[in-house]
């Protein structure tokens, strides 16, 4: 585990920058699209990480693959990143942008877990309700999750909404074993 005090001083620069240039949102995107890159291409990740390629090389492979698709800015946080040696910390500090600056736009995640894929229509009607109830822009990651049966399942933050087919069958079977131990007293007196 990384310490955060490593990364953060760069994430809050790189968010600093971008609130200044009343960029959070293009910068965001962009910094996402870096890091699930480089989620993706493990060849490319180990080969910002080897000690033993210098900067020169690095910070062209990054231009040469990024220059298109982001800002100077972003394509600059990435070579300080290289130049100070935090090639490691990169995805985080990268998280930790996201982070801000979903807390400076009053956006919320929320993890929803669905048996099934949802169409576009009941994801948005989802995702309605829940910026309805949290008073916050939603921003959703959907996991389909076999285990759950049917239902929904959703975590905001420290919340969780249970929705879930499996959540009401142990409900169910707690609510039975409490009625059977309920019943073994009655009829025991």
């Amino acid at each position: 585990m990384v310490p955060e005090i490593v990364y953060s001083k760069y994430s809050q620069a790189m968010f600093d920058i971008a609130n200044e240039q009343h960029k959070i949102e293009e910068y965001g995107n962009e910094l996402k699209t870096i890091r699930d890159t480089l989620q993706m291409n493990p060849d490319l990740w180990s080969f910002l990480l080897h000690p033993l390629v210098p900067d020169r090389s690095k910070k062209d492979t990054i231009r040469q693959i990024f220059a298109d698709d982001v800002s100077p800015i972003v394509l600059q946080f990435m070579y300080v990143m290289v130049d100070r040696r935090r090639e490691a910390v990169l995805t985080a500090a990268i998280d930790g942008f996201i982070e801000l600056s979903r807390a400076a736009q009053n956006i919320e995640v929320a993890r929803i877990h669905v048996i099934k894929p949802l169409s576009a229509k009941e994801e948005a009607e989802l995702v309605a309700g829940l910026e309805k109830m949290t008073g916050k822009k939603i921003d959703p990651l959907y996991y389909v999750d076999p285990s759950i049966i049917g239902g929904v399942v959703i975590r905001i933050g420290d919340r969780l909404i249970d929705g879930s087919l499996l959540r009401q069958l142990q409900d169910m079977e707690h609510a039975l074993l409490q009625a059977d131990v309920t019943n073994e007293v009655t009829d025991a007196k």
